[in-house]
């Protein structure tokens, strides 16, 4: 449950990491080049260890102190929080858009969706301007099933901008294999 929380890996800088690598390759250098003659070989892989250690540990340090000063807190800034609800009030779900540099993390929780006929599952759809099933304006985060209490609590990662596609929606869909919307909305944000 932890992990689902936990900040996404980011890649260093180009330049932070040529200058790290570069400066563990001269504190390799400088060791070996100072290494007396005759000295054990032991003491010089200790000191590429440490230094080694040390430059990641750096790394780490800068890229965890990098994912830490974005607006949001360690997973980013927070673009969407909004709650889902049945057409009949009756059922509701929660979302939440978190961006990711050029993309998002969706975070899909309710606890009393129906189960679904065998081969049918859930759809969560961001939702544009003029919608309808004839001219789709529409994007899938991803497909999710309840648990056997009905609970769902899905984690997506999509391209979708919360900006351009500000609706969140549920289809309940047939296992057709056809990527468009065919299923009845459940769920739909107000």
């Amino acid at each position: 449950m932890l992990l689902a929380h936990a900040p996404r890996a980011v890649e260093p800088p180009e330049d932070l990491r040529s200058r790290t690598l570069a400066a563990v390759h001269r504190a390799a250098t400088e060791s070996y080049t100072e290494a007396p003659q005759g000295a054990p070989r032991r003491r010089l892989g200790l000191r590429l260890a440490l230094g080694g250690a040390f430059a990641a540990s750096l790394a780490a340090a800068v890229l965890v102190g990098t994912r830490l000063d974005d607006d949001g807190g360690p997973g980013g800034p927070v673009e969407l929080r909004t709650t889902l609800v049945a057409a009949s009030g009756a059922t509701a779900a929660a979302a939440e858009v978190v961006k990711l540099g050029i993309g998002r993390e969706i975070a899909f929780s309710s606890d009393d969706l129906p189960i679904l006929p065998k081969g049918e599952f859930y759809e969560l759809w961001f939702v544009g301007p003029g919608d309808t099933l004839e001219s789709p304006n529409r994007i899938s985060a991803g497909t999710f099933h309840p648990d056997e209490q009905g609970r769902s609590h899905a984690s997506f990662t999509a391209a979708v901008d919360p900006a351009k596609y500000p609706v969140p929606s549920v289809t309940a869909e047939p296992g057709d294999g056809n990527p468009q919307r065919t299923g009845p909305e459940v769920l739909r944000s107000g």
